[in-house]
């Protein structure tokens, strides 16, 4: 089996997509790191690794292939699943801080 994404991915990639999706990594990182909004950062950090485990297709028959049950992106995203629904930024960060901010306090979705 080849791999059936790879012309929607080529269809997209480009400088600028390439410039976009370090900017993505860096404000997911960034936002992780600090402790906080760490349910924006969890949704579309497991966003971004289910695309990108999607475009390495670990079920291609080719030999080139990982394991598609214990795949990185899916260990990544979990993590950052945990990471936020414990709140962990909390504890280890800036999100004690962060919940405080009169703004944040009214907007539920950016703890």
């Amino acid at each position: 089996m080849t791999r059936p994404l790879k012309p929607s991915f080529a269809s997209i990639a480009s400088p600028a997509s390439d410039v976009l999706f370090m900017l993505e990594m860096l404000g997911i990182d960034g936002v992780v790191v600090l402790g906080i909004g760490l349910r924006i950062s969890a949704v579309t950090g497991t966003i971004l690794m289910v695309a990108m485990y999607l475009a390495e297709w670990p079920f291609a028959a080719d030999g080139s292939s990982t394991n598609p049950a214990v795949d990185y992106h899916i260990i990544y995203a979990l993590a950052l699943i945990v990471v936020a629904a414990t709140a962990a930024g909390d504890t280890w960060g800036l999100g004690t801080w962060w919940k405080s901010l009169p703004f944040v306090r009214t907007q539920k979705w950016l703890h």
